[in-house]
């Protein structure tokens, strides 16, 4: 690849450095919309099961309910790494969302290995109810949600307009 605008080696040579998802390929701009869609449906699964109330105790299984949120978590964490690593918001985009995204990376990072390497014991995983206990969490991740969001959507409306150009 001679574009040296791109990053090289990473795995990713269909992602831009400069910022932006204009000069990723359609396969890319799908594969980030389709996880994306599915944090998306993960997130809204939570906030149902946030809405219905749990029982909290020291049970440490009183996080079962709450699946949706480390499939959401899990999701945002790859998008989010993907943004500071591969470019993938613009930097106004990137620059919105930055306190909020490095702040949550940890826990998000924590939820994502939750889900890919069984713990040894329950006491090693993260309790959604201790994540809730920062009353400013919920908002973040849903700024980075969103933020995510709207980047895709504005990247395919773009793309469309294009489209009816030619």
């Amino acid at each position: 690849m001679t574009d040296n605008s791109r990053i090289a080696g990473d795995g990713l040579p269909d992602v831009p450095k400069n910022g932006s998802l204009r000069g990723a390929t359609v396969d890319r701009l799908a594969c980030l919309l389709r996880h994306w869609t599915w944090a998306d449906e993960a997130m809204r699964q939570f906030k149902r099961e946030l809405a219905g109330g749990w029982e909290y105790g020291e049970d440490l299984r009183a996080d079962h309910p709450f699946g949706a949120y480390y499939h959401w978590c899990a999701l945002l964490c790859g998008l989010g790494e993907a943004a500071l690593d591969h470019g993938l918001l613009s930097k106004s985009q990137l620059d919105a969302v930055r306190g909020d995204l490095e702040s949550t990376l940890p826990g998000l990072r924590a939820c994502r290995d939750l889900l890919v390497v069984i713990p040894a014991s329950l006491e090693e995983q993260p309790r959604v109810v201790d994540l809730l206990r920062d009353e400013q969490t919920l908002g973040r991740l849903s700024r980075v949600h969103d933020a995510f969001g709207e980047a895709l959507r504005q990247e395919r409306v773009s793309r469309e307009v294009d489209g009816l150009d030619h």
